[in-house]
């Protein structure tokens, strides 16, 4: 049934099969997977298993408990900006099946704050950790403003927030990673939570393009202001060398295989510089259990995929988590929490035989 179901997903432009997905989830048409019980926690959130889903799959919060039945332990609806917006010009996804990657140049297209709420309210229970990813609108005037208001809308009604500072297909919006004004958005996202009756946990989802001068000035801001996790990372359009021929036409993030090994070097550095005083989700190239596995021994105590999910089917979280489970016990470890940090990025990279 997994690969049917990637097989006829196939026969459309990406999209059309992403709508079709979506659609297909929220009717719950998809077969139900039973995973192992993997618990793990960040801001005292206990996820049943350290798989969830990235930013970017479910952008309106239409389908998240039909992605719940699929095994994920957390579902990220969005990007959800205080207005409805279209996006960018189509097309903007392209799949680069040989390289097992993706560009996309969306550009948080989504149904806007209002309706995203209304869904959130009215789902009557949800089998996971839900977290909402907020932007601003493509053409506000007051981005920071943006950031303030979808928290004042949204937060009282989801597990955390993602603060996306790092999208590289909305205008300036890496901007934002720099320290002075990456203050002003976290203050503007408290400063709006805090005219709710709950107290939510920030997440703040980071480029992997950054310098690490860069970094180390995010990691200090994200201590100062007690970020509970950081989100490593979003899409690069730093792309290979062999990657400029095959996308001169195509403007977007990179996402998928070809990004894993930078962003988990990223995740590493992190890590070891915040002395794991903050707690860190680990993106970027998982497609399978040494992969994530890999992202969990050098800092991350959650992992995202996505782009995985296209490549290898709705099974996915099925499959790798019953890897993980048998690399756990190989290891020696009782737990997902024990194995978090136990490595550095080489020692992991080595025990997974990756790259």
């Amino acid at each position: 049934m997994n690969n049917l179901i990637k097989y006829f997903l196939n026969f459309f432009d990406p999209e059309t099969a992403h709508k079709l997905a979506v659609s297909m989830l929220s009717r719950n048409y998809f077969i139900s997977y039973r995973t192992k019980n993997l618990y793990t926690r960040i801001a005292n959130l206990k996820f049943k298993n350290p798989v969830g889903l990235a930013a970017g799959f479910d952008k309106s919060g239409q389908c998240f408990q039909g992605i719940f039945q699929l095994g994920f332990s957390s579902v990220e609806v969005g990007t959800v900006t205080p207005f409805p917006q279209e996006g960018n010009n189509k097309p903007r996804v392209f799949r680069l099946y040989k390289d097992r990657a993706v560009i996309n140049s969306y550009g948080f297209n989504n149904d806007g704050m209002e309706i995203v709420k209304k869904r959130l309210i009215d789902c009557k229970r949800r089998d996971g950790v839900l977290g909402v990813n907020i932007g601003p609108n493509k053409e506000s005037k007051n981005p920071i403003e943006d950031f303030k208001v979808t928290s004042s809308n949204l937060s009282n009604y989801c597990d955390y927030l993602a603060i996306n500072i790092s999208s590289p297909n909305t205008p300036y919006l890496r901007k934002f990673h720099d320290k002075d004004l990456l203050l002003e958005v976290i203050e503007a996202t408290k400063e709006g939570m805090n005219q709710n009756s709950k107290y939510t946990p920030i997440f703040l989802k980071i480029s992997p393009d950054e310098k690490y001068s860069q970094i180390d000035k995010i990691i200090e801001v994200a201590l100062a202001k007690k970020i509970d996790a950081i989100i490593v990372s979003n899409t690069s359009i730093e792309l290979p060398s062999d990657f400029l021929r095959k996308s001169k036409l195509v403007s977007g993030g990179l996402s998928g295989q070809p990004i894993f090994e930078k962003s988990t070097k990223l995740l590493d550095y992190i890590n070891n510089h915040s002395k794991g005083k903050i707690g860190l989700v680990g993106v970027g190239g998982i497609e399978n259990a040494r992969q994530a596995y890999t992202k969990i021994l050098v800092g991350a105590s959650l992992v995202q995929l996505y782009t995985g999910l296209l490549y290898q089917g709705p099974n996915i979280v099925k499959v790798i988590t019953n890897e993980i489970d048998q690399y756990l016990k190989r290891d020696g470890f009782k737990s997902i929490l024990e194995a978090v940090g136990a490595l550095n990025y080489k020692e992991a990279i080595k025990l997974n035989s990756i790259l």
